[in-house]
């Protein structure tokens, strides 16, 4: 019977536009994986975007070399998505498929070839060459393609090769570096019998041991006993369980086991909602009855979560699947534990720590018809991309945050809005949360373009915290300041330490001071690829750069003068942490910043320490302020607010107010009135007076009326485009010549280009111009008249060697 050849679009891993097609005479399903030849030498993992029978016009097509999959990996609502992804925002789909699948599902450029299995072994067709390298095959099993060039002298090694698999010879097996494997342990199992127990020569203690594990063995009937819990349990040595399985008692099993959480459902009490939220609850549902978007504007410990769960459930009792987005994983576990406390093994969890077998793992618990069904999903803003199949809530928690954003490498996506698009896609709702809404989203609400809900109490009557501002202006001034603290804030401090409260401490800046320089000439120490000062990190001497990673031992002396005068300016967490080790001695500060948290458990370590009550004061960056709900906190510090304010950002004013009113949201969750100080050298700042009042709306209407004075989303939209280049000189006249061509096309729309503040990083000068597009203006006809520009002057010898790099809708 004649197979009739098809032909197929495969999605690569690489940063080039479209799909690429090749051809099949076998079954195969869209969303499989396929190996494939791509260019002269490589091989690649693909993925199949569609099949037909249009066969390409202008160049040869090549074969699929093998199929790696019985059933697709990825389904078709995904393709979908990855593809608005791409277009939304102007990134090839090889990009996106990088950024959304596990690293085990897209490694194949060391493939090896083997004999295939149905090779009956009849070689009197063969030319010679074949025959060598089926002799060599037999030796050595599998070779890869650079093993066979060695041993055999082809021009030609993809063609020959390609016949090969044809013929059915041999096939591809994938040689991964990173391949999926079975985690497995060791339990214990019982193979003894009374009748073995009376014919062996036991002692008392083997007795024992035998008679105490057939009572666990009763007791817990479905538990395999890994052999330290069992030793544990029984309270035996090693030395008499290995006598035991030497006389045959008990034998030593392999067993695998899953990686992801396991837990059951616990009957906790339900909660019952207040009345603030039962009426939030109701006005959300009714809300989605129109609407697929809903904001949820909730202050800080007005128990949105638990409106959050009764949603959830309501969803899984119609068999869909929830995701609840985070902007940070240090949230996720606290998320976690209260969610399986209702739902159980139901509740998955995926982030950025998890290895790349955990993480495979979850993408087939999410899996339509997998055993291990995760119908609940909490993680970080990549969770997008896992093989949802039956979507019916997508929370996004903390919807403000710009965490959510990508910024390297591409696809450069928002999380919120991306979400938005893949719930129109399995028609699904979305409910937006936060205490400090977003500018753009709180704008989608008023025009009616999304549902808004509000709840201004917080739970069981908690009154907000009580924020004031310290002038430390006029500290310095009478010389009361000890290091960088006022008289007011240590006094804080201290008072609700004594009354066995526990504070917090917020600096959004890491490391142990931001500058060192020396006293003599002023010589400042600099990254030597980027335009920044290394950071001093104290801990291990070193000075390091936050943008590019390029780290130097502290010097003795000067590198300018040879004085041995440097003096550290400005202040980080890790200093801080130093100095309130010198004013309370007595207690236990901890740091929450990159570089405490860099392990795998390291921020439930440090969590988990601070709830339990292990930790006194917790200093951090950004980190802190981010939802996290600890009860005995009674006072927040912000020790230097007037660095967040005055950054050249048409959303410093938005990003400072949200940062100081969440961090403010973590005092006083539980009993009495919380308190927050913010020192500052700028006391009269409006910012400030609304943060006392926390007058959000106020805040919000007077970024509105600035965005809109000045032409600022969300009354425009932004398309950031950067290029880069080793060469300034090459840089300002592509850059220049860039600016000129859009301005053809855009007019004033046109911004730059400029350097940035930082105009230098990782040896590469970097070049921006703006497009600004007014909402009455189609932003799809300004991508496609970008793009077909960005296309011709890439085309321009100049351009050949100039990065560039689109960002929609940038933050």
């Amino acid at each position: 019977m004649l197979i009739e050849k098809k032909y197929i679009d495969v999605v690569l891993p690489l940063p080039l536009e479209g799909t690429f097609t090749y051809y099949t005479d076998k079954e195969l399903s869209i969303g499989q994986r396929v190996v494939v030849q791509f260019g002269v030498r490589k091989l690649y993992t693909g993925l199949v975007q569609c099949i037909h029978n249009n066969k390409p016009l202008g160049y040869k097509t090549k074969p699929l070399l093998a199929i790696l999959d019985e059933a697709p990996i990825v389904n078709e609502v995904q393709l979908k998505f990855w593809q608005w992804i791409s277009d939304y925002y102007m990134c090839e789909l090889g990009d996106v498929m990088n950024a959304a699948l596990p690293a085990y599902f897209k490694l194949a450029s060391e493939s090896v070839i083997i004999i295939h299995p149905e090779f009956d072994g009849d070689i009197d067709q063969l030319s010679l060459d074949e025959i060598t390298l089926l002799n060599i095959l037999s030796d050595q099993e599998s070779l890869s393609i650079a093993d066979i060039l060695k041993n055999i002298d082809l021009r030609n090694i993809f063609s020959f090769i390609n016949e090969l698999i044809r013929k059915e010879i041999i096939q591809i097996q994938e040689n991964l570096h990173d391949k999926y494997k079975l985690k497995e342990i060791k339990v214990v199992k019982y193979i003894g019998s009374k009748k073995k127990i009376a014919n062996a020569n036991l002692t008392k203690k083997q007795e024992i041991f035998i008679l105490d594990y057939l009572k666990l063995e009763d007791k817990f009937e479905s538990r395999k006993w890994v052999i330290s819990d069992l030793l544990n349990e029984v309270g035996f040595s090693r030395s008499i369980f290995n006598t035991l399985v030497r006389k045959g008692f008990f034998i030593i099993e392999n067993q695998s086991v899953s990686r992801l959480l396991e837990s059951s459902a616990v009957q906790v009490e339900e909660k019952k909602l207040a009345d603030f939220q039962e009426e939030a609850l109701a006005e959300i549902k009714d809300s989605f009855k129109e609407k697929d978007v809903c904001l949820l504007h909730g202050v800080t410990s007005s128990g949105k979560t638990e409106v959050y769960i009764k949603l959830i459930n309501e969803q899984l009792e119609m068999g869909r699947q929830v995701l609840y987005l985070l902007p940070e994983i240090a949230l996720t576990n606290q998320i976690v534990s209260r969610l399986q406390e209702h739902f159980g093994n139901k509740v998955g969890v995926t982030h950025s720590h998890l290895s790349n077998s955990e993480r495979v793992e979850v993408w087939r618990a999410v899996q339509e018809n997998n055993k291990l069904d995760y119908s609940v999903i909490i993680g970080a803003r990549s969770s997008l991309f896992l093989p949802f199949y039956n979507l019916g809530l997508i929370i996004i928690d903390e919807e403000h945050d710009s965490s959510f954003k990508q910024h390297q490498p591409a696809p450069r996506y928002h999380a919120r809005d991306s979400a938005i698009y893949l719930a129109y896609l399995h028609h699904a709702k979305v409910l937006l949360g936060s205490a400090t809404p977003s500018v753009e989203t709180y704008y989608n609400t008023k025009n009616k373009k999304y549902g808004l809900v509000e709840m201004h109490k917080r739970f069981k009557g908690i009154a907000l915290p009580k924020i004031n501002t310290i002038d430390i202006r006029k500290a310095h001034l009478k010389k009361q300041m000890k290091s960088h603290f006022s008289p007011d804030m240590l006094s804080a401090i201290k008072r609700n330490l004594e009354e066995r409260k526990q504070v917090i401490l917020f600096q959004n800046r890491r490391g142990y001071s931001p500058v060192l320089s020396c006293n003599a000439c002023g010589h400042t120490s600099n990254c030597t690829q980027c335009d920044v000062s290394l950071t001093f990190h104290k801990s291990n001497r070193t000075l390091r750069c936050h943008y590019c990673g390029y780290s130097t031992q502290m010097p003795d002396q000067c590198p300018s003068c040879n004085a041995h005068e440097l003096n550290d300016k400005g202040i980080g967490t890790e200093q801080i942490e130093e100095i309130l080790k010198g004013f309370f001695p007595e207690n236990v500060i901890k740091r929450m910043d990159y570089d405490t948290t860099r392990g795998k458990n390291a921020h439930q370590s440090i969590i988990t320490d601070f709830e339990k009550g292990r930790i006194d004061i917790l200093v951090g960056t950004q980190m802190v302020t981010k939802g996290l709900d600890f009860d005995n906190v009674a006072m927040v510090g912000i020790l230097n607010a007037d660095s967040m304010l005055y950054f050249p950002d048409f959303r410093a004013y938005e990003r400072a107010f949200q940062l100081m009113m969440q961090v403010a949201g973590r005092a006083g969750r539980k009993g009495k009135q919380g308190q927050v100080l913010i020192q500052t050298y700028d006391e009269e700042h409006e910012i400030f007076k609304m943060l006392k009042r926390n007058d959000f709306i106020s805040f919000i209407k007077s970024q509105s009326h600035e965005r809109k004075l000045f032409g600022y989303p969300p009354y425009t939209r932004i398309i950031s485009i950067t290029l880069k280049h080793k060469n300034q000189q090459k840089l300002d006249i592509a850059a220049l010549s860039l600016g000129i061509v859009l301005r053809r096309s855009f007019g004033e729309r046109v911004l730059g280009p400029e350097y940035p503040v930082v105009s230098r990083i990782r040896n590469y000068y970097h070049k921006n111009l703006l497009l600004k597009i007014e909402q009455k203006s189609s932003i799809n006809q300004a991508k496609v008249i970008l793009s077909s520009i960005i296309k011709k002057i890439r085309e321009q010898d100049i351009y050949k060697s100039i990065r560039v790099i689109i960002d929609v809708d940038p933050i």
